[in-house]
């Protein structure tokens, strides 16, 4: 028997893309979860229940409770709005009700964890990552398309049964789950993949597919200086590799920082590239590409 158990609460944390799909999924399979959203995403899940329709998982929907703040202590809190929306959606969660709770950032960049586990420092909070290609097409709706839907969870720092309970279970709703041992790789092996094909992408306005053939020159050295920045830090990543993997996505994938600029919404340009700045001045190392990229995000905002 695993460490989480159906009888346990799951809260989650923004139902978009990544939370939705996941809120959906534990739901559907019979766990206890809570969305926790805005006030009217909120009356439509809990009126019309969370539809999902996924490449890997199948299409259902599926009932589920939703609020506007939280009000019963969750075993688990999936947190997973965006990050230009991060802030507000903190304040939905009262921190006496995390204490001892299972905390899993779902989030974009590399330091959310610090932040999260200065606010609730009673909570055990969990590095983690995912690789899904998931999207919110309207409250309650989810659409993922990828042919892959990955999760890593990191032990170190956190009560490692539970960890391990969790990855379990989250093995047994169908998502590639594996276990990290040190946090620091579980993020910045993510954040290798996803600042250039972020960065880059967005900055193209073109899926991974055009940019691969036509810009690799700035994919690779993006992916060089997060290298760089990341073995000061104690991370040695391997460029090639990531590389490799850019090159096996499907042709047609966008980064959500993309398909954000694409709709006119906030990009996580600060998340994500200026996180890499931050950690690179703390280190004295330089980032030309990053720099320049970001700066030209900056100035010409939404597509």
């Amino acid at each position: 028997m695993t460490v989480i158990e159906n009888s346990q609460h799951f809260a989650v944390l923004g139902p978009g893309g990544v939370g939705g799909l996941l809120a959906g999924l534990l739901a559907h399979a019979g766990h206890r979860v809570t969305v926790v959203a805005q006030e009217q995403t909120a009356s439509r899940l809990a009126s019309a229940g969370l539809r999902v329709r996924s490449r890997l998982f199948g299409d259902f929907t599926t009932p589920i409770r939703a609020v506007p703040v939280l009000e019963e202590r969750p075993d688990v809190l999936v947190v997973a709005p965006k990050a230009t929306a991060l802030d507000a959606a903190l304040d939905r969660v009262p921190a006496t009700l995390v204490h001892d709770a299972l905390v899993v950032p779902l989030l974009n960049g590399i330091e959310h964890v610090t932040s999260l586990r200065a606010r609730w420092s009673a909570a055990h909070v969990v590095a983690a990552s995912i690789r899904v290609e998931s999207t919110r097409v309207a409250p309650g709706e989810i659409s993922q398309t990828s042919p892959f839907a990955a999760m890593e969870l990191a032990r170190s720092g956190v009560p490692a049964a539970r960890v391990e309970g969790l990855a379990a279970l989250l093995a047994d709703l169908g998502l590639d789950v594996g276990i990290g041992d040190d946090e620091g790789v579980t993020l910045w092996s993510k954040f290798h993949f996803l600042l250039p094909t972020a960065l880059v992408c967005t900055h193209a306005g073109q899926p991974i597919g055009e940019v691969r053939g036509a810009r690799r020159s700035d994919l690779a050295a993006v992916a060089r200086e997060v290298a760089a920045v990341a073995e000061r830090h104690g991370i040695r990543l391997d460029t090639d590799g990531v590389l490799g993997m850019m090159d096996a996505v499907p042709a047609a994938t966008k980064p959500s920082m993309l398909r954000d600029r694409e709709a006119g919404r906030p990009m996580e340009l600060d998340a994500l590239g200026g996180a890499l700045l931050r950690a690179a001045r703390q280190v004295g190392v330089e980032t030309p590409v990053t720099a320049r990229i970001v700066a030209e995000l900056e100035r010409v905002g939404p597509a």
